[in-house]
């Protein structure tokens, strides 16, 4: 039986529709879409009286989709993508080529500015535009082409980095680093095999709301209490590198953050012991788009950009 015309949802039904689904809430779905919650309302309502059924039901002051939406789902959600991705490549053709591009400020900071000349070099028609945020972003409403995101490490590191861009380095490690002026200053006879007591001495920069100094000692210094030592906190990654490279304690950073100080001689290691990352880096791309070609230039160069810092520099470690 062909079905009549008003039987199909407009687009903004559907959109309304799927994020009342995912959200559970409306007034989540109105804050999301940009409409007003008695919008919303009539947007689920007109489509309960087309299709002649409840799809959602209220449960003890909460909304619950019925068991008729939650077999059609699949498919409102299959039209909404659809929808994201028209608008996003119709949106895409009146203005001039732009690449956006989310990241966390320490990252973007710390390793991408200094290096993104040389990609600008090479598409030069683009308009870059850089959102760094350390809070969650959704792509497809800020229009962002891709982002990168710390995510658990791949279980299979190896194969990650051989097989998968998306994941640029997959063995990512925490270092302990300080300023070689730092080191000398704790240090007696310059004998760092023979002091380890100095981890004692030092002041200790610690990432704020973390456990990395906690997992770092239990790990390859069990005899050291931790809260024995003198500690100063601090909220970003780059404001720590910063810390620790004008000599005022050892830091535990991610590894990505201190090569090119390492390699610079601004910072030392005084012992070899490394934290592997529980998160690693990852690059994200909206799920309704995927990667378009200028995101996916940037991440086959950046995810070599990374790959590439992590080649020993020729002195890695105090001596």
């Amino acid at each position: 039986m062909k079905l009549e015309r008003r039987f199909v949802p407009t687009p903004q039904e559907t959109r309304s529709l799927e994020a009342v689904f995912r959200l559970n809430s409306i007034s989540s779905a109105a804050r999301e879409l940009n409409l007003s919650q008695p919008t919303i309302s009539y947007h689920i309502s007109k489509l309960e009286d087309k299709w002649g059924v409840s799809l959602f039901r209220n449960k003890s002051g909460r909304i619950e989709s019925t068991e008729f939406l939650r077999s059609i789902i699949p498919e409102i959600r299959s039209v909404a993508h659809q929808l994201e991705h028209i608008g996003y490549l119709v949106g895409s053709q009146g203005r001039k080529k732009e690449l956006c591009i989310g990241m966390p400020p320490a990252l973007a900071s710390i390793v991408l500015l200094r290096r993104l000349g040389d990609f600008q070099a090479s598409f030069p028609q683009l308009n870059i535009r850089i959102r760094a945020a350390n809070q969650f972003q959704n792509l497809e409403q800020e229009r962002i082409d891709v982002t990168m995101r710390l995510l658990p490490r791949p279980a299979d590191a190896r194969a990650q980095v051989e097989t998968d861009f998306f994941t640029p380095v997959a063995n990512e490690r925490m270092r302990l680093v300080c300023a070689p002026d730092y080191l000398a200053s704790i240090s007696e006879n310059g004998s760092i095999q023979e002091h380890r007591e100095l981890l004692s001495r030092a002041q200790l920069i610690h990432e704020d709301e973390t456990q990395h100094f906690a997992r770092y000692l239990s790990t390859f210094w069990r005899d050291q209490v931790l809260e024995e030592r003198s500690v100063l906190t601090l909220n970003n990654a780059d404001l720590i590198l910063q810390t620790a490279i004008a000599g005022r304690g050892f830091a535990l950073v991610r590894e990505v953050y201190v090569m090119d100080a390492l390699r610079e001689n601004l910072l030392v290691e005084p012992f070899p012991h490394r934290l592997d990352c529980e998160r690693v880096f990852h690059f994200v791309a909206p799920e309704a788009v995927g990667l378009v070609p200028s995101a996916r230039a940037f991440v086959i160069w950046f995810g070599d950009e990374l790959r590439n810092m992590m080649h020993e520099p020729t002195t890695q470690r105090a001596e």
